[in-house]
């Protein structure tokens, strides 16, 4: 391997290569697709606000520009002082990386003329927080609401 590999072994629910096994061949950075490990590199962390900001927006298509903004959202959510070798991806449980991922993809959808109408980032934000409290007032047995606040 190269100085400092990053490996992303995403294939569930096997990887291609376990992250003990490329930890120890030298990788510096493993991602799986797995939820029992550290860095999961899952579409539960794109889909929702993709969805959210492509439906926001009114938007034609999902176009490469929106696809893109979607990944910088995703990693831009993950603070530069958490930023370590087994965080390099936002927890699924974090919201706002659901919120962020939206936002950036209904402003793509905006700047490449595929948004049908336009909402500002305020908008977007306000829109998601209000879907988001009216389903927290639901109870589900399977969520701890503690973790998602």
């Amino acid at each position: 391997m190269n100085t400092d590999p990053v490996v992303f072994a995403i294939a569930n629910p096997i990887p291609e290569i376990w992250p003990e096994d490329a930890l120890e061949a030298g990788a510096k950075i493993v991602a799986t697709g797995r939820s029992d490990y550290r860095n999961q590199a899952n579409n539960v962390l794109g889909f929702p606000g993709v969805f959210r900001g492509t439906l926001d927006v009114r938007a034609k298509t999902i176009n490469t520009e929106m696809k893109i903004a979607a990944a910088y959202a995703v990693a831009e959510v993950v603070p530069d002082e958490d930023l370590s070798t087994e965080m390099i991806l936002p927890l699924p449980t974090n919201h706002l990386v659901y919120q962020e991922t939206a936002v950036a993809v209904s402003q793509a959808a905006i700047k490449t003329g595929v948004a049908r109408i336009h909402r500002s980032e305020e908008w977007i934000r306000e829109n998601f927080q209000q879907m988001r409290d009216f389903y927290l007032k639901y109870e589900d047995p399977l969520i701890d609401k503690r973790k998602i606040e």
